[in-house]
């Protein structure tokens, strides 16, 4: 049976009006000790709507930018990259911005999309392998249930401004947790035929000329990483393919962050047919 999709509108709409009342509440906490005058009150909403109405008609454009870009890119990761290009018109905008717009693409919107296909021979993922999902629950539960009382506290004894601070904080941890976990279905990994493209979500990117694999083999679930000199990076993922290296590989995260490894577990929904793709291409595999 096919999965069906939210309207793009749906989460658009929801976004913006949980938004909306998250301002509402920053407002009201840090005023009302100040007993601000109807004007003052009507002048601040009124900045905040029309704040809301553009960044609502904007976001959508973006939203439409995409589906264009889609037509002409390969995969959905290049055609968000190029739409946020042409959306900011700004390339340092862009760099400066770009983990936190994609953290609130694949948060809130990216569901609406429909999904790349991961099923051809130079294609792998691993959502139906991961248990990310039960993962992100389990985040979520640990924070939000506690967070109202923890913020009321804080304000009593400490004034609004260090309560919005933890707040916010905290929310933007589960938002970035759900982030990671769209992603991770949605940028699989590629195996061309001179370098292995491995994404992580949002977090890590690495691509692996396939001449400097010197083993991959099958990790098992009983395995103990070694992890000084090994990235490691499964989402509650059973099916693991251990890869070393020649030479150590570099593995470039969010905020212009670099990290050298001579190996890697990476997931993978299907890791007989990876391992017998990269043993087409030379690679040695046990």
């Amino acid at each position: 049976m096919a999965k069906h999709h939210l309207p793009a509108e749906s989460p658009r709409l929801k976004f913006f009006l949980g938004f909306g009342m998250l301002i509402s509440l920053v407002y009201y906490s840090a005023l009302r000790q100040h007993q601000p005058g109807v004007y003052e009150l009507a002048a601040v909403l009124a900045l905040t709507l029309a704040a809301l109405i553009f960044d609502y008609r904007k976001t959508g454009q973006f939203l439409s930018l995409i589906r264009e870009k889609k037509i002409s890119h390969r995969s959905h990761e290049s055609a968000i990259r190029s739409a946020l290009a042409g959306t900011l018109k700004c390339p340092l905008l862009l760099k400066l911005l770009e983990t936190e717009l994609l953290t609130l693409y694949y948060a809130f919107f990216a569901k609406a999309e429909p999904p790349d296909t991961v099923g051809d021979n130079t294609v792998f993922g691993y959502e139906r392998s991961s248990n990310a999902n039960d993962m992100f629950l389990v985040v979520a539960v640990a924070q939000l249930p506690l967070l109202p009382f923890i913020h009321f506290f804080v304000e009593h004894q400490k004034g609004p401004a260090p309560a919005w601070v933890i707040t916010l904080v905290t929310l933007w941890s589960v938002i970035w947790y759900l982030a990671q976990v769209e992603a991770v279905k949605r940028l699989p990994v590629e195996l061309g035929d001179e370098h292995l493209v491995y994404r992580f979500g949002l977090i890590w990117k690495a691509e692996v000329p396939l001449s400097k694999i010197k083993l991959a083999r099958a990790f098992g679930v009983t395995e103990e990483p070694d992890g000084s000199d090994l990235f490691f990076s499964p989402m509650g993922s059973k099916r693991n393919v251990y890869l070393e290296f020649e030479t150590p590989a570099k593995f470039c995260g969010p905020y212009w962050i670099r990290s050298r490894k001579r190996g890697a577990v990476i997931s993978i929904d299907d890791p007989l047919r990876f391992l017998r793709h990269l043993a087409e291409k030379g690679v040695p595999v046990e």
